[in-house]
């Protein structure tokens, strides 16, 4: 009789493995065919960025709605912020309500690259890498595959890691090419085949409803010159220009193998909505919607507008430079 309880067991252990491998495997297979069935979803979750001046995050709510029109809400919860990215029939806008401005960006986001908040990005990048390696167990399914954390970069390596349970991703790992892990994506919620107002993706609509609010708070913004605390070592401050009476801009010029120059501009909020058009790829860092090429990195904060430019200094290391250069919302 023990003998047969005991095989009986291991035949039901064994089953229950197998059926944690099986669908471990199937949310592997069926998740970018879910995804491309999708008619909409809402995705919310935590963002972090790790940098050499600090781990800063934020709230990142996305809404998608076919056939290509996306919504991407980046919430600075430290500094009581919001920027947001538009792609609709019309391209690419970013909006920056609290200084009733707007930037078209032209770009082919978000196919130039990868972003670990959109699910669209997450099923490319699996049917991409003909190399990709999983491993999984009864609750998690974890994938490594190949990324591009903006269009002029290497390909670096992402983990994706999938709920079993529900075939969806919980955890999202992005790596640098020194395999230092560079931002990790939470996800808190996802919402699929919901009914989304095309509203949503209106940047006129939206910048006029979000500018009201923030108009209140433009007086709290922490308008600063500041200095950068990360640099390549042989960089030094070779010329520095302050232009205006009241501190309105700021040109510093790095010398050193990889030569660079830091612009710093005081943004004044507009009662009429202004706005900008500007070329390249975007990066979500710590709250703030960042535009980068090859030669600039370009983003805004708390009142201020800041552009690094470089020839010959990378791109990874003009983010690392310019996030340096943020104070007040680390966490």
């Amino acid at each position: 009789m023990k003998k047969i309880i005991s095989f009986l067991f291991i035949v039901v252990l064994g089953s229950i493995m197998l059926s944690s491998c099986e669908r471990g495997q199937k949310v592997v297979q069926d998740f970018p065919s879910v995804i491309s069935s999708l008619e909409s979803y809402k995705v919310t979750g935590k963002l972090y960025s790790m940098f050499p001046s600090g781990t800063k995050e934020c709230l990142v709510t996305v809404y998608y709605k076919q056939p290509d029109f996306y919504r991407v809400e980046v919430d600075n919860e430290t500094l009581n912020e919001k920027q947001i990215i538009i792609k609709n029939k019309d391209g690419v806008e970013i909006l920056v309500p609290s200084v009733n401005k707007s930037f078209k960006v032209k770009s082919s986001w978000p196919l130039n690259s990868s972003y670990p908040y959109l699910l669209q990005s997450l099923s490319k990048d699996i049917i991409s890498d003909e190399s990709k390696t999983e491993t999984k167990d009864e609750n998690f399914t974890t994938l490594t595959v190949k990324t591009k954390m903006f269009e002029d970069a290497n390909p670096t390596e992402e983990k994706i890691i999938f709920n079993n349970k529900t075939g969806y991703p919980q955890e999202v790992y992005v790596y640098d090419d020194n395999h230092n892990l560079i931002s990790k994506f939470v996800y808190e919620k996802i919402e699929v085949d919901i009914n989304i107002s095309n509203d949503l993706f209106n940047p006129a609509k939206t910048l006029e409803s979000l500018n009201e609010h923030y108009q209140e708070m433009v007086e709290t913004f922490i308008r600063a010159i500041t200095y950068p605390t990360y640099y390549p070592v042989d960089a030094t401050l070779s010329e520095e220009v302050i232009k205006g009476s009241t501190i309105k801009t700021a040109i510093m010029k790095f010398d050193g193998s990889n030569p660079f120059t830091i612009i710093q501009q005081y943004l004044e909020s507009s009662n009429v909505p202004v706005t900008s058009f500007i070329d390249g790829d975007i990066y979500v860092l710590g709250g703030s919607v960042w535009v980068i090429n090859e030669k600039t990195v370009f983003f805004y904060e708390q009142g201020m507008e800041y552009t690094i430019a470089s020839n010959s200094l990378p791109v990874l290391e003009m983010i690392k430079t310019g996030d340096s250069l943020l104070v007040g919302n680390e966490k």
